[in-house]
């Protein structure tokens, strides 16, 4: 086997069950310039500096890429989750229609470590995903376009928190507080924006969809 051919089995392995646009992007490299590398009908070799680069982002040591690896003792590096970002913008304001397909805009890769130190909890990690909000009725906790980490796992109002939620055929993303006659109050942070209250018939009009964790800037909700 030339090296060429061994970089290209070991970074197959690497890969294993990943999304490779994930793993192009951990990689300093276009989704496109990874397929060349891994397709059989092209001829573009992975060089020297890709290599390189691709040990320091899965902190291999140098010049494991040059040498078959055995494929038992190839795995992806342990810790790292990959979270969906969903082309899906939540109303802030008055509510806005859910799409009615879904797209994947983009896969972002971070580590649990990282996730831990941010003090959030989720049901699985299977169940995060990314969305932006729309408006400005958060504004003070977030901002309108912000990429907002949700836990597509919770369904319910068990605490009061930021929910993504449908309401009456609209979407939105609003603060929610449980009463204690079952009532909810959907709360702006935005004060210019006053709380309303959901009741009654209402209540069985209203889906949650997720619970926000925390805005992609780091700042714990």
């Amino acid at each position: 086997m030339t090296i060429h051919d061994i970089r290209k089995t070991n970074l197959l392995r690497l890969i294993g069950t990943q999304r490779k646009a994930s793993c192009a992007e951990r990689w300093g490299m276009s989704p496109a310039h990874l397929s060349q590398i891994l397709s059989h009908k092209t001829e573009k070799n992975l060089g020297d500096e890709v290599a390189r680069r691709i040990e320091a982002a899965e902190g291999l040591e140098g010049g494991w890429m040059d040498v078959l690896q055995d494929p038992a003792a190839v795995q992806p590096v342990p810790g790292f989750v990959t979270i969906p970002h969903f082309d899906i913008r939540a109303s802030m304001g008055r509510g806005q229609t859910p799409p009615s397909q879904v797209e994947v805009i983009r896969d972002l890769t971070v580590h649990q470590d990282w996730l831990r130190s941010q003090g959030v909890s989720y049901s699985s990690l299977h169940n995060l995903a990314v969305i932006a909000g729309d408006g400005d009725s958060m504004a003070g906790t977030f901002n309108d376009g912000d990429a907002l980490l949700v836990d597509r796992g919770i369904n319910e109002v068990r605490t009061d928190a930021i929910y993504v939620f449908s309401l009456d055929g609209d979407l939105f993303i609003k603060r929610l507080q449980r009463l204690t006659d079952g009532a909810l109050r959907m709360i702006s942070d935005n004060p210019l924006y006053p709380p309303l209250l959901i009741e009654g018939a209402a209540l069985d009009k209203l889906h949650i969809q997720a619970r926000v964790l925390l805005v992609w800037n780091a700042r714990r909700l």
